[in-house]
């Protein structure tokens, strides 16, 4: 197994195709079929749960920016945050991956990336820690982060 590396399905055919990180940028296609992968369906239109043993493949190695939301069932502004999250993620797929961590049932990252309070989210670039919006903000402030991750 290729360790540095994410999986993209084909929008054709639905094979999983293994894809090097270092090779991101190049025009990849479908093992079986042919067809140009379309790097878009590594980034899904909703906010995707992630646990400590997805976590390293979804954001760590992901390709891109990430932003995770590391959140609690309990928290009134968690539960108000997640369908923004879900709307920004629609609105920016193909540019930014959306992932939410449950805190209550994933400590260890939690305390990994230092969270000490909910909702809290790090937008990771290429693997590496970016930037940290803490509590629940406007819509507004959250894509003004988005835009300067996209920019650098």
């Amino acid at each position: 197994m290729v360790e540095d590396s994410f999986i993209i399905r084909c929008d054709k055919c639905g094979t999983k195709n293994r894809i090097p990180r270092s090779r991101s940028t190049d025009r990849a296609v479908c093992g079986k079929c042919r067809a140009p992968l379309h790097f878009t369906t590594g980034y899904p239109r909703y906010a995707i749960a992630v646990d400590e043993r997805t976590f390293e493949n979804e954001v760590i190695k992901f390709p891109g920016p990430v932003v995770v939301l590391f959140w609690a069932t309990w928290c009134g502004h968690c539960r108000g945050l997640l369908p923004l999250v879900d709307q920004l993620a629609s609105e920016y797929t193909g540019l930014v991956k959306f992932v939410k961590v449950d805190l209550d049932k994933n400590q260890s990252l939690a305390s990994r990336y230092q969270v000490q309070s909910v909702p809290t989210m790090i937008e990771f670039k290429n693997g590496m820690l970016f930037n940290r919006i803490l509590g629940a903000v406007p819509k507004d402030q959250i894509v003004h982060h988005l835009k300067a991750i996209l920019q650098k």
